[in-house]
């Protein structure tokens, strides 16, 4: 992998650094029909970022009620990164690594018909390209971890 600057992507200088790093998320997603999230964050250790349990009433992400209840229990963990370049992958090991001593509980959410995902959500800054290792993936395998992308062509806040 070389140190090569993406095309459409200036070096970046010390007056506006933030201005020309490219940003991406690196999260954590378990959806479980039941699992209370104040478990889930005991269990792993990680402040989520959104969280609501199943059978609470819905509402909006600015507190606005919805018709209904949620279904399912929805829990998400996410870290922003600032890069100069395109790499990515050792953020996702990281976290992976992170999550390690946390294999028993992750499996088990999956055995009591849970979902659990590892997403790398690209927000639109630019051009990013890198490949996840084999021992990254094999450590996503172990965890009963799925692997997901998301991508944005418009920049997001």
């Amino acid at each position: 992998m070389s140190n090569v600057v993406p095309f459409g992507r200036k070096k970046q200088d010390d007056e506006n650094s933030q201005q020309d790093m490219q940003r991406f998320d690196v999260q954590l997603f378990i959806v479980h029909p039941s699992i209370e999230p104040d478990e889930i964050t005991a269990a792993i250790g990680l402040e989520p970022t959104r969280q609501h349990p199943a059978g609470k009433p819905r509402v909006t992400p600015k507190g606005t009620s919805l018709p209904g209840v949620y279904p399912d229990t929805r829990w998400r963990y996410s870290e922003r990164h600032h890069v100069e370049e395109q790499w990515f992958a050792s953020s996702v090991e990281e976290l992976v690594d992170r999550l390690l001593p946390h294999k028993s509980f992750l499996l088990g959410l999956r055995e009591s018909g849970g979902e659990t995902c590892v997403i790398v959500q690209f927000l639109g800054d630019g051009y990013f390209g890198d490949e996840v290792p084999l021992r990254t993936l094999a450590k996503l395998v172990e965890l009963g971890l799925d692997f997901g992308i998301e991508v944005f062509d418009v920049p997001q806040n």
